[in-house]
């Protein structure tokens, strides 16, 4: 049997109400509800919550009860959100009502995306081959940090003991992520935003070069490949096949080209950290998708060190969703967890008949699918699951 989880925020459990969240799931033929943990700040327009229609949520703050005996000696610490506190643990009451029959509760924890620690920790952050800090994005290569998110996650999976915790970003965030008030004069090409995106921290250079990585020479190529960009007129492609050849656009700077190889090395032993810490009563599974290439994931490597993955399908072509899945199950096998994730939004999703093709494609290669996202749109568009989910 499938099954099928939609994305949660627990500010919207306490403004729907439990059990009105609970009739929603069980009318739109969910078994999962994916509640969020850990998260980042945003602007979020809430059409699906009743009290707040436009939310700021505290920056990178955790939805659990912490417990701060555990990190004392930490020198990274999640921030317990003060809405936990203010009115109520919702992954501790969707635990007990699953413990009571109910849904299946899946931790969706944002792992490196995290502003407030990044500017309080500026040491810890992904830097460019320039120098400068990128805030919004833990390094994975720094072990304060790998502390941090693997302790995190042992602290959730023990305490609660989720069905499973869907990780997002526990990998470079980039340069691409957006911020606040983006402001790109020079026309920036997908070969400028992913070499800025590179980190080159002490973190990362001290790593790379136990491996016998050439990192000065890796970061000197990608500062002469900026600034040669940063002063034309107009902008040029220096690498004309990127990002269509992936890294391989890259092969010929031979320092780059191991480093970047390197690059997926910090990701997946994270991520194999990570599963080893976690509870064995809950799976783990990383929210991927076609691009994860980009921010250090390689999934052959990372899929023997989780429990499956959430393949994120977002704005890809109905007849592309499912070739897209057969690649990941052939990395993933049989036995692993493979989960098509779909937005609810409009106009990327049409209406319903389009949806409806949509999770019926990716239904014939994955378990399984996730829908984003409760608050986030009108109470109607969920009944748009309710017919391809009573198949």
């Amino acid at each position: 049997m499938k099954g099928h989880s939609i994305w949660t925020y627990p500010w919207d459990i306490h403004d729907i109400g439990v059990d009105q969240v609970l009739r929603d799931l069980a009318k739109s033929g969910a078994d999962t509800v994916s509640l969020a943990t850990s998260y980042h700040a945003g602007k979020f327009l809430q059409p699906g919550n009743p009290k707040r229609r436009v939310y700021f949520p505290q920056d990178g703050t955790v939805y659990y009860t912490v417990d701060p005996e555990r990190w004392k000696n930490a020198e990274i610490k999640p921030l317990q959100a003060e809405i936990v506190s203010n009115e109520g643990d919702y992954l501790w009451e969707m635990v007990d009502r699953r413990n009571d029959g109910g849904p299946k509760v899946s931790c969706w924890t944002v792992c490196l995306h995290n502003t407030r620690l990044g500017l309080a920790h500026p040491e810890h952050v992904i830097h460019t081959a320039h120098g400068d800090p990128l805030p919004y994005g833990l390094c994975p290569s720094s072990p304060a940090v790998r502390a941090y998110v693997t302790g995190m996650v042992a602290e959730i999976s023990e305490t609660y003991v989720p069905d499973r915790i869907e990780l997002e970003s526990p990998d470079f965030m980039g340069f691409d992520h957006g911020y606040h008030h983006e402001k790109d004069g020079l026309g920036l090409l997908p070969e400028d935003t992913f070499l800025l995106g590179l980190c080159f921290c002490q973190h990362c250079a001290t790593r790379a070069a136990k491996a016998g990585v050439d990192v000065l020479t890796a970061k000197q190529t990608v500062r002469a490949l900026l600034d040669a960009s940063f002063e034309r007129e107009r902008p040029h492609a220096q690498f004309p096949d990127f990002p269509e050849r992936s890294l391989d656009a890259l092969i010929d700077h031979a320092a780059l080209f191991a480093y970047l190889k390197w690059r997926y090395e910090p990701v997946t032993s994270l991520i194999q950290e990570i599963w080893a810490a976690t509870h064995p009563s809950t799976s783990v599974l990383l929210i991927d998708d076609n691009d994860s290439w980009w921010r250090g994931v390689d999934l052959r490597a990372v899929a023997p060190h989780c429990d499956g993955i959430v393949h994120c399908a977002y704005t890809t072509e109905l007849d592309q969703i499912a070739p897209d899945l057969q690649k990941a199950r052939k990395i993933l096998g049989d036995r692993k967890t493979l989960i098509a994730g779909f937005q609810l939004f409009h106009p990327e999703i049409s209406g319903p008949d389009d949806l409806s093709s949509r999770i019926n494609s990716a239904l014939t290669v994955a378990d399984g699918c996730n829908y984003y996202n409760i608050g986030l749109v009108p109470k109607s568009r969920l009944q748009w699951l309710r017919e391809p989910l009573s198949k």
